[in-house]
């Protein structure tokens, strides 16, 4: 059983070498693993002084960006240009979701449909007989004295 799993497991690895793509191509080749060497210093440091902006969010804690349209009044700092930088993230605009109505229930024979201010009438009548019960029963503990 063991070594039918390590087969399996051998496969899984060197299958992507050989089957193909949809261009026709294997899915994986060794060149996929080798490091692009072509890049130059000068593309991976930047050169010159980076701006970035810093502000306090409503919890105070600090938080910086290259936008500056992150958050309005948002200080400037000028830094050195040997430090690694990735651009500030663009969180989609919030959507106004349109509102959602409870579906109609069906009309059963008997059923009536009532009002919100039906409603709160009926739930009204039901405190009022919570009240009078919880009342019954404090009179009936007292009474028997339990």
């Amino acid at each position: 059983m063991l070594k039918i799993m390590i087969l399996i497991v051998i496969l899984a690895c060197i299958g992507p070498f050989f089957i193909k793509g949809p261009n026709g191509k294997p899915l994986l080749s060794l060149d996929d693993f080798k490091p692009d060497l072509t890049a130059t210093k000068e593309e991976l440091v930047p050169s010159g002084p980076t701006t970035v902006y810093k502000w306090q969010d409503e919890n105070g804690v600090w938080q910086f960006s290259s936008d500056p349209a992150d958050m309005p009044g948002a200080e400037t700092m000028e830094l050195d240009g040997n430090i690694n930088t990735m651009e500030a993230f663009k969180a989609p605009s919030k959507v106004q979701r349109p509102e959602t109505r409870m579906p109609s229930l069906p009309s059963l024979p008997g059923m009536t449909t009532i009002s919100t201010e039906q409603m709160d009438e009926m739930m009204e009548t039901v405190n009022g007989l919570q009240e009078t019960a919880d009342q019954r029963q404090e009179q009936i503990r007292k009474a028997t004295g339990g």
